[in-house]
């Protein structure tokens, strides 16, 4: 005899649920606005010298801002295409600080880049997790 609940139960002994079918299922992946900003606006040079000021202030690297700003470099991924001798004769800064300078903006840049790979990869990942369209049709035939 099986009851109401779906159980299956023989008079007089206890009542034995019977197994449902599980259906496939899938997780769903939603982007979020972190995940999905792979066309973030690059770090504007004001706020990268801000930066690098705060771990060497001696240097003073807010007084270069005008003169950055001056030869168009505007954002820090324009800032590492220059190497140290151009930071001297053009911008003025001494040796020792256009040495920190551009190796501040390289490292700063290769993080963002990283990140951005980093994301990249996980999405690519979780691409993968999910089902094709092909797999939804072929349960409905």
């Amino acid at each position: 005899m099986v009851t109401s609940e779906g159980r299956q139960q023989i008079e007089g002994e206890c009542p034995i649920m019977i197994a449902q079918p599980l259906k496939r299922t899938y997780a769903i992946y939603m982007e979020s606005d972190e995940e999905s900003s792979d066309d973030e606006p690059p770090q504007i040079i004001e706020d990268f010298l801000a930066g690098v000021h705060s771990r060497y202030p001696a240097m003073n690297f807010l007084q270069y801002a005008g003169k950055l700003k001056d030869r168009g470099i505007l954002y820090l991924p324009t800032a590492t295409g220059f190497d140290i001798r151009f930071y001297q004769s053009k911008i003025g800064m001494p040796e020792g600080t256009a040495l920190t300078f551009q190796r501040c903006a390289s490292k700063a840049h290769m993080r963002v880049e990283r990140a951005k790979e980093r994301r990249k990869t996980k999405g690519k990942k979780k691409a993968r997790a999910r089902p094709h369209a092909s797999d939804d049709n072929s349960e409905d035939k």
